[in-house]
């Protein structure tokens, strides 16, 4: 899995880089099929009352089949930019360390694991196809910091306030800084806190600024058009 994990990886690069912005019309046919499609599976998966989603990953699904079809530019940043960090994210994880995939889950382990590997790979797609479509403007990544201040806020509520279990999510032990410290084999002290939270927060001001500056080279050659005659809303998308 790690294996083809990676080759998909290099296919989503290379398609990034030499078919994105060649025609928008068939990128945003795309977006809209893809949105569908996350929007009608996970709905189904997770059923009314059947589970909730604790995840990066399973929130940004829903998240990015709303912004496919909302006309507002700031929440596409933020699912684009969501949906890219999760895909990466396990592209990563499975690349280098697919055994931790196969963990504690049932006994239709490689349907599941297969399913996770297509859904986490369509959203990297997605998310990139979003992004090579609209131009975000500095104002719209505000809503980004919004997006994930939602997200932190809305695990700890289901933890801490209706005592949820969150069995296998890694969330609160990346949020914590335990998850690292049991990958490392070492102890949560104060300065090992320091560290880890200036990384935390160093790295993600990297992946921001890496995500505007994709932004900006997908759009580097976009055409110059006329002002419309009609005003539309400036975060109109």
């Amino acid at each position: 899995m790690g294996l083809i994990q990676a080759a998909l990886l290099v296919v989503e690069v290379l398609t990034a880089r030499f078919l994105t912005g060649k025609n928008r019309l068939a990128e945003r046919i795309a977006v809209w099929v893809l949105g569908a499609y996350f929007l009608f599976y996970k709905s189904w998966e997770y059923g009314p009352f059947e589970a909730l989603p604790l995840d990066l990953s399973a929130m940004s699904y829903f998240l990015f089949g709303i912004a496919a079809f909302v006309p507002f530019r700031p929440l596409k940043a933020a699912a684009s930019f969501s949906a890219m960090l999760s895909g990466i994210i396990y592209a990563a994880t499975m690349t280098l360390y697919p055994e931790s995939h196969f963990a504690s889950l049932p006994s239709n382990i490689y349907f599941l694991v297969s399913m996770a590997l297509v859904n986490h790979n369509l959203m990297l797609v997605g998310g990139i196809l979003m992004s090579s479509i609209y131009k975000y403007e500095r104002t719209d990544y505000v809503w980004i910091f919004g997006w994930m201040g939602f997200f932190v806020a809305y695990v700890a509520l289901l933890v801490y306030g209706y005592e949820v279990n969150i069995g296998t999510s890694s969330i609160l032990g990346i949020l914590h800084g335990t998850l690292v410290a049991e990958v490392l084999g070492v102890e949560m002290t104060v300065g090992y806190c320091i560290i880890y939270y200036t990384v935390f927060f160093a790295l993600f001001g990297v992946l921001m600024y890496g995500y505007y500056r994709l932004n900006r080279a997908f759009h580097k050659k976009d055409p110059k058009f006329l002002p419309s005659f009609h005003k539309t809303s400036e975060f109109f998308a």
